[in-house]
Order: structure tokens, then sequence, then C-alpha cells
């Protein structure tokens, strides 16, 4: 009798250990297949081509040449500008293109610092349009790498579409990421920006950060005043806007999983973006201190937040509701939307629950920054 009620329990577990890996490869399938189909990366493309052809398009660095020499991985913090179309017309595209510069953000050498506005709008070319509020977008990839395309300059060329200039931010990954350089790199990104209003012709107040996965982590660890805006002596974000989020970082195992392969996924993500981070040397503190729900005050800003509860990578459940509940505890103004069949990385989310939810974001930016 022993010896059959082992091997009951061995054949539940098998069972139990194929049939849950089973359904994690097919969640990753299917991930992957509606990503493709959602991301819409032709979208950011297109709009680079079209800024280019009117010499609009400025990518550069955002530390200067003799800062990257001292550090070269300072080399991968780099800046993309989407201005927004205007009214007036682009037939002097010739003399634009003559004027167009590459110009390195910080740079004495370049001159960037000393260039007038009027030799901006030479290249910027937004005249006499009223100024509107700007958006810098964090693409994600686990603090590995960057999710550039679908997570970056699509949602420009669609925030371009809707009448506001962004700029996406390309900061530090990989163990180029330790001592919360990402954080510097962003701080960096927002510093330059404001600073430079005038040139791009945007309103340095109220400013939106958009984050997805572990740039979700990073916009929303911008948001607190200990890791955030207020430590780097910069303007408050006016919104915090966050698709599938990573942000319960240390405390992911206090919400069980039924699908042991999902924990050891998450385990393994964790695991690495902490030694990304901070190195083999961790401690409980470190770990926490990339936890954004513990950070979060009364100061926090106004947030939007959408998550998918079939999220293989960063399960609602574990990150997205933990946010929200810390949130709503210090009452700050959110929106949040969990979507029960929406998976991880679809980016602007075209053909899925959540299509259109930058729409909604931007709207809710608006309302809480008084511009409604």
């Amino acid at each position: 009798m022993q010896w059959k009620n082992q091997g009951k329990l061995k054949k539940l577990i098998l069972t139990y250990l194929a049939g849950s890996a089973l359904l994690t490869v097919g969640s990753g399938l299917r991930m992957e297949w509606i990503n493709r189909r959602g991301n819409d990366t032709e979208r950011g493309r297109k709009r680079i081509r079209a800024l280019m052809g009117q010499g609009r398009f400025q990518q550069f660095p955002l530390f200067s040449l003799d800062e990257i020499a001292r550090e070269r991985k300072l080399g991968q913090v780099r800046l993309s500008v989407f201005l927004r179309d205007t009214e007036e017309d682009w037939e002097d595209k010739s003399r634009i293109r003559q004027n167009r510069r590459v110009i390195p953000a910080n740079s004495e050498s370049s001159g960037a610092k000393n260039k007038s506005a009027e030799e901006m709008k030479c290249i910027n070319k937004c005249g006499k349009s009223d100024r509107r509020k700007f958006a810098i977008i964090c693409p994600g990839g686990g603090y590995a790498h960057l999710c550039t395309d679908k997570e970056g300059y699509a949602i420009a060329a669609r925030l371009n579409e809707l009448g506001y200039s962004c700029f996406v931010l390309e900061y530090r990954t990989g163990f180029a990421a330790r001592s919360y350089a990402p954080t510097q790199d962003l701080a960096r990104a927002v510093s330059y920006v404001t600073e430079h209003a005038d040139q791009f012709d945007v309103d340095p107040e109220d400013y939106a950060l958009i984050g997805f996965s572990a740039g979700g982590n990073l916009v929303g660890l911008y948001g607190t005043e200990k890791y955030g805006w207020k430590a780097y002596g910069t303007a408050k974000p006016g919104a915090i806007i966050m698709g599938y989020p990573w942000t319960n970082i240390n405390h992911w195992m206090d919400h069980p999983y039924w699908n042991i392969w999902k924990g050891l996924i998450g385990l393994y993500f964790t695991e690495r973006s902490n030694l990304y981070y901070f190195g083999i040397r961790q401690s409980k503190a470190k770990r926490d201190s990339v936890c954004v729900q513990k950070w979060i005050t009364e100061s926090f800003p106004p947030t939007y937040m959408f998550s998918g509860a079939m999220d293989v990578l960063t399960p609602a459940s574990h990150h997205a509701d933990v946010m929200a509940q810390a949130l709503e505890e210090k009452h700050i103004p959110c929106l949040y939307h969990k979507y029960f069949r929406l998976p991880h990385g679809i980016g602007l989310g075209i053909g899925t629950q959540a299509q259109g939810w930058l729409e909604e974001a931007t709207e809710f930016w608006e309302k809480e920054t008084g511009q409604t």
C-alpha cells in the first residue's frame, strides 16, 4: 500500500511538472505571436525616416567625449529626439539638412551649451507653435539589454501623432548598470531636456516618464523622493506611465506561484538584474531599494499603469497589483488596468485588450496636470 501511494504521488508530481511546463511554453509562444502583431515597430522606423528626411531627427550621447573617454560605459547612454509636427510647411528641407548637426549633450567641444535658440530652431523648426509637455520613454529589457524598437521608437512615433515631442532614452544595461547607473542616466536626460526646453520648444513642467518592464521599474524609482527626482535635484514628473512594470523586485515570492516554472523564471530575472545592479556582494537593503512600492510617499506623481494576468515575466498579481495597492494606500491618483489575457512586451498593444492605452494615458496625464 505504501509503495502504491508513493507511486501515485510520483505520478501526480510528474503530471504537474509536465503540465505546468507545457502551459509555460505555450504562454511564451503566445506572447511572441502577440508581440509580433501588437508592437508595430515599423511605425517607429517610418517616423525616424520621416524626421531624417525633414532634417529633424537627432540622436546623441548624453555624456561628453571627455567623460566617455574616462569611463567607456557612458557611451551606451544616448537620447533620440522625436519632435512633434507643427503646421509649418517643410519647403526649406535642403537648408535644414545643411544646418542639421548632431549635438552631444554636455559637450564643451561641440558647443552644445552655447547654441542659441535660433540655431536650434533651424534644426527643430518648431517656430511659433504653442508649447506642449514632453515625455521621456524608457524601454524595458530586464536591465540586460533594451527593447528600443518596440518599447521606444514605436511609442515615440505614436506620441508624435498625438501632438507630443518625446525623447527615447537608451540607459546603461548589463554590468554597466551598477550603482543605480540607469537612474543617473534618466536624471541626466531630464536635466538636459528641461535645460534646453526653449531649443526643443517644449514645456519643461509636468513632463511624463513612460517605462516598460524594467523601464517601468526605472521610471517608478525616479518618481520617488529618495531615489529619484528629489535626490537628483530635477523637476518632478507630472505623471508616471508604466506598462507591465517590473516593480516588486525583492518580494515577488511573497505572492505564491501555483506554476513552479513561472516562479523559476521570476527567480532568474530577479537575480540576474540584482547581479547587474549590485554585483556579487548584495544586501537586503540594496535589494529593497529597487522595490518601487516600498518608497512611495504622498509626493509620488499621478500614475497610469497597465499589466496582464497572463504575463509570464512580470505577472500583474506579483508586480502591478502590489504597486497599485501601495499607490492607493498613499492616496496617489492612479488609473490601473489589469487585462486577463495580456502577455508581456506588447508595446503599443495593437490588436490586444490594451489597444488605445497610450491615448488614455495621455488623457490621464493632461487631466492630472490640469490641462483639460
